[in-house]
């Protein structure tokens, strides 16, 4: 009986040290506005208020390939990767939804690839490591006690903006110029479930005049012609854009040297590409601002700073 109750103790003990350190290493300036879990499942909630000026949602194809940080050295603008590993649609309302309580994009931007994952078929592992970021932040911001040392208190310790950089390259072996026939075996379908989520989105992005845009980067493994016409299709029917790098948009993606796996996910010589162009449409827009020269947005060209010395480094 003594030995249980010892284990029950030390496991309460434990869990409230987790618990604490989590706090500790949470953004300072957030924690009380918007509480533990969404600090830790949303790491745009620790930038300024109504500092980012467009959102990208999605799978990890967007955190592959679009390089906020390289946005903003070639166009001034800030933006976000708010992505996660097999990103579902409702995955992603939740994401816009606790972002525009803080924020006030111009433009978000939606990867199609997650219109066509089944959110009922999930992998396991994958619902259980979504909880534990939500409810354990010492898994995401283990290393965040560097603050405690900086005189900033700001959480902009992210300078990725939500980006993972890869150097490595594992070249692909598919051909291409047809990997997009290649890849339809079965023919795509758009879940009732997700359309209804996307419509959702779309009536949230109205009431808060933003600019919702379909995206479609460059992938042999995840993108083919069937998911393509029907995005296509359904993106002229909602009236909204539809930009893909797969048939529309060639970037001239080397495949033997800008893929980190064999052609399913860019690496940062891809990244660069895709987020180049995005800028280059961001500006076409008329809706953003260059912020480069505004004192408010110094800490965007410190990031940036960080960011390319950690390219140096690797």
């Amino acid at each position: 009986m003594k030995k249980a109750l010892k284990g029950i103790v030390f496991v309460l003990i434990l869990c409230m040290l987790v618990e604490g350190i989590s706090v500790i290493l949470l953004p300072l300036d957030k924690v009380k506005k918007y509480g533990l879990y969404k600090t830790s499942a949303y790491e745009i909630v620790a930038e300024e208020e109504d500092s980012v000026d467009a959102i990208f949602l999605g799978d990890s194809l967007v955190y592959s390939s679009i390089s906020p940080m390289e946005i903003w050295n070639n166009y001034g603008y800030t933006s976000y990767d708010c992505a996660q590993p097999a990103q579902i649609m409702p995955y992603a309302y939740d994401y816009l939804e606790v972002a525009i309580e803080s924020q006030h994009p111009k433009v978000v931007f939606i990867e199609a690839n997650i219109m066509f994952r089944d959110p009922d078929k999930l992998p396991f592992y994958k619902k259980i490591a979504y909880r534990i970021e939500n409810y354990v932040p010492i898994v995401k911001y283990h290393s965040n006690w560097k603050k405690y040392f900086t005189k900033s208190k700001n959480s902009w310790l992210n300078v990725n903006k939500g980006y993972i950089y890869i150097t490595g390259i594992k070249p692909s072996k598919k051909d291409p110029l047809n990997y997009m026939d290649i890849n339809d075996e079965t023919e795509a379908s758009i879940l009732p479930e997700n359309r209804e989520c996307f419509d959702d989105m779309i009536k949230m992005c109205e009431e808060n005049d933003i600019k919702l845009v379909l995206l479609a980067v460059p992938s042999q493994k995840s993108w083919s012609r069937s998911k393509y016409n029907m995005v296509k299709e359904y993106a002229a029917e909602k009236n909204v854009d539809f930009i893909d790098f797969n048939i529309d948009h060639d970037l001239e993606i080397d495949w033997a040297t800008e893929t980190k796996d064999r052609g399913n996910h860019l690496n940062y010589w891809g990244a660069r590409k895709v987020s180049d162009y995005l800028g280059s449409y961001l500006e076409e827009t008329g809706l953003l601002t260059d912020h480069r020269e505004d004192e408010r947005y110094k800490l965007w060209n410190t990031a940036y700073s960080i960011y390319k010395n950690n390219l140096k480094d690797r």
